[in-house]
């Protein structure tokens, strides 16, 4: 079995050294080619094969698909009786609701999607076209009538005696899952991992994702920081006398899954920056960074202070993204400023580490697709979207896009230098020089490339729009003048 991984390991080492994850909704996307395809598609085994061959061609690594797992009734009845998703669907219809993927029972594929022989067939479909497979883990909380519950109660956290509160407890005692500082999520149940019975179930069940799965996208993947758990749960655990693990809880899984599978990748879903190091020390592969996110919908001067102050170490371990199934779509959260949420994408594209985009993205849509809901609200394409990112998601093939080399340029000089934000990617011969003039007015700036080659003149290759230019060496290296229209990006491939 570790041959299999290693030798799988080394055909994808070849295509990619930083993968470009691309994040699908599983069960809006068979409703959704469901419509495309004009019949019944209810089952993973039931997607066409052109569909992954479309994702190949895209250029994508590897597949998240979310919502594969076995959930209860549950859930689905919670979100039934609480939900109330007419804001996102004005045509609401109660059968619109699917119930959280995140409130799992079981690490098994949800039947109402297929077995799990049809899951291992998922993988196979796009292992054979070179994209790996990545599934969810939740090691913070589980669905109210998963097995255990009831069977265990202590692998929870419960209410101290006498304690009742309708906020943080069920009818029963056990805590809602919760995030320090923010609502309980009252449709799963609060795991306890210093219980030494819960840890080892939970190490088991993220061994069975391991058996279906080439990565692993860990939700809230800091909440069971010891840290992080004991700030949150410190009276329930003080009163019924649970004393702090001696390891982290990642570390006990990752020693096991790294046993499994030696080249499985691991993304760490995280919103506090503050927790990056700690989680890269313990064994992820990436980790989240929702600060690009948050700077990106400000200005230039946000996004340039923050890249710049970054190094090689932090990008080449993080994953940037302008969109994700708890995120509000870019579109939207720049007013309908598609230029705007085009530039980001390509930001977020090519500043380094992995590359991350959800379904939908490439098409421009601006409604969100809510994860309890089995579609969002019709809309058209936006066919400019569409083209960019077909043309954007074939220049970050290029290996310096999946190399670890990134280099803010400081020295610009211009009337725009303020707007503009340009930064060098490079790996071996791949040569990249991206400028994105991230403002809403046009200008023009002098952009330097320190590095560039040539004999009294040298070539380049604007690869988003196809254009080769000759330009004389010493303009190149001084600062070649760039004009760009408000929001518009160039790349430009040198020393080729």
């Amino acid at each position: 079995m570790k041959e299999y991984y290693l030798l799988l390991f080394l055909f994808f080492l070849v295509a990619c050294k930083h993968p470009y994850i691309y994040e699908i909704n599983t069960r809006a996307w068979l409703y959704e080619l469901s419509k495309k395809y004009d019949r019944q598609i209810l089952k993973i085994s039931d997607i066409p094969t052109e569909e992954y061959d479309n994702l190949r061609d895209n250029g994508v690594d590897i597949v998240w698909m979310m919502g594969i797992w076995k959930l209860g009734k549950y859930g689905l009845e919670f979100d039934r009786k609480n939900g109330d998703y007419s804001h996102l669907l004005p045509d609401f219809r109660p059968d619109d609701i699917i119930g959280s993927p995140f409130a799992i029972t079981e690490y098994s594929c949800n039947h109402d999607i297929g077995t799990d022989s049809d899951l291992k067939e998922l993988r196979r479909q796009l292992n054979s076209r070179g994209i790996k497979l990545m599934l969810d883990f939740i090691p913070n909380h589980s669905a109210f009538d998963a097995n255990y519950v009831n069977i265990y109660p202590d692998m929870y956290i419960n209410a101290p005696e006498g304690v009742k509160d309708t906020n943080r407890y069920n009818s029963i005692g056990i805590a809602y899952g919760s995030d320090i500082g923010h609502k309980p999520w009252k449709d799963v149940a609060q795991l306890n991992i210093w219980n030494n019975k819960t840890r080892e179930h939970m190490v088991e069940n993220f061994l069975a994702v391991l058996s279906y799965a080439d990565a692993v996208r860990c939700d809230v993947a800091y909440l069971v920081l010891n840290d992080v758990f004991e700030e949150t749960w410190k009276y329930e655990l003080e009163y019924y006398n649970y004393t702090r693990p001696d390891t982290e809880f990642w570390t006990e899984a990752f020693k096991a899954g790294k046993e499994l599978n030696p080249e499985a990748i691991f993304l760490a879903e995280l919103y506090e920056g503050k927790y990056t190091e700690k989680l890269l020390e313990l064994g992820f592969t990436y980790v989240y960074d929702k600060t690009l996110l948050d700077k990106l919908v400000m200005n230039a001067q946000d996004v340039k202070e923050y890249i710049k102050s970054k190094n090689n170490d932090f990008w080449k371990n993080t994953c940037h993204y302008v969109e994700n199934h708890d995120e509000e779509r870019i579109v939207f959260k720049t007013g309908s400023n598609y230029q705007k949420a085009k530039a980001a994408g390509t930001i977020a594209a090519t500043v380094g580490g992995m590359i991350f985009m959800q379904h939908g993205q490439w098409e421009g849509k601006k409604n969100r697709l809510d994860v309890h809901l089995r579609r969002a609200a019709e809309e058209e394409d936006n066919a400019e979207l569409v083209s960019y990112y077909k043309h954007l998601n074939n220049v970050i093939r290029e290996p310096a896009f999946r190399g670890t080399n990134t280099y803010f340029i400081e020295n610009m000089r211009g009337e725009k230098q303020d707007d503009f934000i340009a930064y060098i990617r490079e790996d071996g011969d791949s040569h990249f020089l991206v400028v994105v003039n991230y403002s809403e007015n046009k200008g023009c700036a002098n952009v330097p490339i320190y590095n560039v080659k040539g004999y009294r003149y040298s070539l380049l290759h604007e690869a988003i729009n196809d254009v080769e230019y000759v330009k004389a060496l010493g303009e190149v290296k001084n600062g070649m003048r760039v004009c760009l229209d408000a929001w518009e990006s160039q790349i430009f491939q040198y020393n080729y």
